[in-house]
């Protein structure tokens, strides 16, 4: 077995131990998994809607999304999945999907048997509790993004999923000035946002205008990180950062 640090599965550990304490013996009963690392490409599917799912994982590197799509085809981002975070947990206790996973830019998966970390879940209840703790987390995510959505205008809408954004990937220290890369296209934007390209490019002209944020290609900067959180009634709360 590959030493801890250089074993894929450290990304795991160190997932859940953001959550609570992982004893040494859980720790190692992780690290002992068999395991596949995955590259997919995007557009690819890490799991289908409907179909049987018996594994799990993290993402080590790129951005993937749990998305519906309706029988014309439309589609609603639920979730983006960064660097780190955990993918699939569901299967853990239901082995039918009701999402897609789906590749946003190139990715590194490193994928589990469900049932064998189900199994170590349950004889180490300190990391059924981590596990718990990130199915949360999720759950508050998404009902922030019913909120933005349903009650936001698009201004408001595009200016909370970029404060979101910036935090999830980047953290929350030093934030104005700072520029982070969006590879999001203004179709996919406006998939996770409820609008149409169009609308996405003028609210992006339109915070730009006000001198809110810079754009440079698909980066971009903050230059009034206060009056940008202001304006999306933006707080960190509903993210649960690790303490």
């Amino acid at each position: 077995m590959p030493r801890p640090d250089e074993n894929p599965l450290a990304r795991m550990v160190e997932k859940l131990g953001e959550r609570a304490r992982i004893p040494d013996k859980a720790i190692e009963a992780i690290l002992q998994m068999p395991y596949v690392e995955k590259q997919l490409h995007p557009g690819s599917f890490l799991v289908r809607e409907g179909a049987f799912a018996d594994k799990c994982g993290v993402l080590v590197s790129g951005l993937i999304v749990y998305q519906k799509t309706n029988r014309d085809g439309d589609r609603q981002i639920l979730s983006i999945k960064m660097p780190g975070d955990m993918l699939g947990l569901q299967s853990l206790y239901l082995d039918m999907p009701d999402y897609d996973i789906q590749a946003l830019t190139r990715c590194k998966t490193v994928i589990v048997p469900s049932d064998l970390l189900k199994a170590i879940s349950e004889e180490f209840v300190v990391v059924r509790h981590a596990i718990s703790n990130i199915m949360l987390t999720e759950a508050s995510i998404l009902r922030e993004l019913i909120l933005n959505i349903g009650r936001r205008d698009a201004r408001a809408r595009l200016a909370h999923f970029l404060c979101e954004f910036a935090v999830r990937i980047g953290g929350t220290d030093k934030i104005n000035n700072r520029s982070f890369e969006l590879p999001l296209t203004q179709e996919q934007l406006g998939d996770a946002l409820g609008l149409t390209a169009v609308h996405i490019n003028r609210t992006l002209q339109l915070l730009t205008r006000d001198s809110l944020i810079a754009r440079d290609g698909k980066n971009i900067r903050f230059i009034d990180w206060d009056r940008l959180q202001d304006i999306a009634d933006f707080s960190t709360r509903y993210l649960h950062f690790a303490k």
